[in-house]
Protein backbone atom coordinates (compact mmCIF):
# COMPACT_ATOMS: atom_id res chain seq x y z
CA UNK A 1 0.00 0.00 0.00
CA UNK A 2 1.58 3.34 -1.07
CA UNK A 3 1.60 6.24 1.33
CA UNK A 4 -0.94 8.26 -0.69
CA UNK A 5 -3.39 5.36 -0.90
CA UNK A 6 -2.66 4.60 2.77
CA UNK A 7 -3.46 8.14 3.87
CA UNK A 8 -6.66 8.15 1.86
CA UNK A 9 -7.68 4.85 3.44
CA UNK A 10 -6.89 6.29 6.87
CA UNK A 11 -8.91 9.42 6.12
CA UNK A 12 -11.89 7.31 5.06
CA UNK A 13 -11.62 5.24 8.25
CA UNK A 14 -11.48 8.28 10.51
CA UNK A 15 -14.22 9.97 8.45
CA UNK A 16 -16.63 7.19 9.48
CA UNK A 17 -15.91 8.16 13.10
CA UNK A 18 -16.06 11.94 12.60
CA UNK A 19 -18.97 12.45 14.99
CA UNK A 20 -17.42 10.17 17.61
CA UNK A 21 -14.15 12.09 17.32
CA UNK A 22 -15.87 15.47 17.74
CA UNK A 23 -17.93 14.13 20.67
CA UNK A 24 -14.86 12.68 22.41
CA UNK A 25 -12.97 15.92 21.88
CA UNK A 26 -15.92 17.95 23.19
CA UNK A 27 -16.09 15.78 26.31
CA UNK A 28 -12.34 16.24 26.82
CA UNK A 29 -12.65 20.02 26.52
CA UNK A 30 -15.63 20.12 28.87
CA UNK A 31 -13.78 18.01 31.44
CA UNK A 32 -10.97 20.58 31.55
CA UNK A 33 -13.09 23.70 30.96
CA UNK A 34 -12.07 25.37 34.22
CA UNK A 35 -8.34 24.95 33.57
CA UNK A 36 -8.48 27.27 30.55
CA UNK A 37 -7.22 30.84 30.82
CA UNK A 38 -10.57 31.98 29.45
CA UNK A 39 -14.06 30.75 30.26
CA UNK A 40 -15.62 29.30 27.12
CA UNK A 41 -19.34 28.62 26.88
CA UNK A 42 -20.23 24.96 26.17
CA UNK A 43 -21.33 25.84 22.63
CA UNK A 44 -17.89 27.27 21.88
CA UNK A 45 -16.16 24.17 23.29
CA UNK A 46 -18.34 22.03 21.03
CA UNK A 47 -17.32 24.22 18.08
CA UNK A 48 -13.63 23.92 18.98
CA UNK A 49 -14.04 20.13 19.08
CA UNK A 50 -15.85 20.02 15.74
CA UNK A 51 -13.20 22.23 14.14
CA UNK A 52 -10.41 20.12 15.58
CA UNK A 53 -11.95 16.92 14.18
CA UNK A 54 -12.30 18.62 10.78
CA UNK A 55 -8.72 19.88 10.98
CA UNK A 56 -7.41 16.35 11.56
CA UNK A 57 -9.42 15.00 8.64
CA UNK A 58 -8.07 17.81 6.43
CA UNK A 59 -4.54 16.94 7.59
CA UNK A 60 -5.08 13.32 6.54
CA UNK A 61 -5.98 14.66 3.09
CA UNK A 62 -3.27 17.28 2.59
CA UNK A 63 -0.62 16.66 5.26
CA UNK A 64 -0.14 20.43 5.74
CA UNK A 65 1.66 20.76 9.06
CA UNK A 66 1.78 24.57 8.75
CA UNK A 67 -2.00 24.78 9.00
CA UNK A 68 -1.90 22.51 12.04
CA UNK A 69 0.76 24.68 13.72
CA UNK A 70 -1.43 27.74 13.16
CA UNK A 71 -4.38 25.89 14.69
CA UNK A 72 -2.35 25.14 17.81
CA UNK A 73 -1.17 28.75 17.95
CA UNK A 74 -4.72 30.08 17.61
CA UNK A 75 -6.10 27.89 20.39
CA UNK A 76 -3.26 28.96 22.71
CA UNK A 77 -3.97 32.61 21.94
CA UNK A 78 -7.66 32.06 22.66
CA UNK A 79 -6.78 30.72 26.10
CA UNK A 80 -7.01 26.93 25.88
CA UNK A 81 -5.01 25.32 28.70
CA UNK A 82 -2.32 22.70 28.30
CA UNK A 83 -4.63 20.22 30.07
CA UNK A 84 -7.33 20.81 27.46
CA UNK A 85 -4.81 20.41 24.65
CA UNK A 86 -3.44 17.16 26.08
CA UNK A 87 -6.99 15.86 26.50
CA UNK A 88 -7.65 16.65 22.81
CA UNK A 89 -4.55 14.67 21.85
CA UNK A 90 -5.66 11.73 23.96
CA UNK A 91 -9.13 11.78 22.40
CA UNK A 92 -7.54 11.80 18.94
CA UNK A 93 -5.37 8.80 19.81
CA UNK A 94 -8.30 6.85 21.27
CA UNK A 95 -10.58 7.45 18.31
CA UNK A 96 -7.66 6.74 15.98
CA UNK A 97 -7.20 3.35 17.54
CA UNK A 98 -10.94 2.65 17.28
CA UNK A 99 -10.84 3.72 13.62
CA UNK A 100 -8.02 1.31 12.83
CA UNK A 101 -9.75 -1.67 14.44
CA UNK A 102 -10.27 -4.43 13.47
CA UNK A 103 -7.57 -3.97 10.81
CA UNK A 104 -4.70 -3.50 13.22
CA UNK A 105 -2.23 -3.28 10.33
CA UNK A 106 -3.57 0.24 9.69
CA UNK A 107 -2.58 1.36 13.19
CA UNK A 108 1.13 2.08 12.54
CA UNK A 109 0.27 4.41 9.64
CA UNK A 110 -2.53 6.10 11.55
CA UNK A 111 -0.35 6.39 14.64
CA UNK A 112 2.33 8.06 12.49
CA UNK A 113 -0.21 10.53 11.08
CA UNK A 114 -1.55 11.29 14.56
CA UNK A 115 2.01 11.79 15.76
CA UNK A 116 2.83 14.26 12.96
CA UNK A 117 -0.42 16.13 13.53
CA UNK A 118 0.09 16.26 17.31
CA UNK A 119 3.71 17.38 17.00
CA UNK A 120 2.79 20.25 14.65
CA UNK A 121 -0.21 21.23 16.80
CA UNK A 122 1.85 21.25 19.99
CA UNK A 123 4.67 23.21 18.32
CA UNK A 124 2.22 25.96 17.38
CA UNK A 125 0.60 25.88 20.80
CA UNK A 126 3.91 26.02 22.68
CA UNK A 127 5.34 28.83 20.55
CA UNK A 128 2.23 30.94 21.19
CA UNK A 129 2.32 30.18 24.94
CA UNK A 130 6.01 31.09 25.10
CA UNK A 131 5.33 34.36 23.29
CA UNK A 132 2.51 35.11 25.73
CA UNK A 133 4.71 34.39 28.75
CA UNK A 134 7.52 36.57 27.38
CA UNK A 135 5.05 39.38 26.75
CA UNK A 136 3.73 39.10 30.32
CA UNK A 137 7.27 39.08 31.69
CA UNK A 138 8.13 42.19 29.70
CA UNK A 139 5.05 44.00 31.03
CA UNK A 140 5.99 42.98 34.56
CA UNK A 141 9.58 44.18 34.04
CA UNK A 142 8.38 47.54 32.72
CA UNK A 143 5.98 47.97 35.65
CA UNK A 144 8.78 47.16 38.09
CA UNK A 145 11.09 49.68 36.40
CA UNK A 146 8.39 52.38 36.60
CA UNK A 147 7.84 51.61 40.28
CA UNK A 148 11.57 51.75 41.00
CA UNK A 149 11.88 55.05 39.13
CA UNK A 150 9.00 56.58 41.13
CA UNK A 151 10.56 55.32 44.35
CA UNK A 152 13.92 56.83 43.44
CA UNK A 153 12.49 60.29 42.80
Amino acid sequence: MGSEVGMEELRKRVETRREALAARMRAALEEHAFTNRALFPPRQLAEFARQEAEAFLAFLSDGDEGVVRERGRALAQQGLSHRSVLALVQALQEVGWESANPEVELWPSLQGAIGRYTRAFLEGYMVAREESILEQQEKTRQALLRALQREGQ
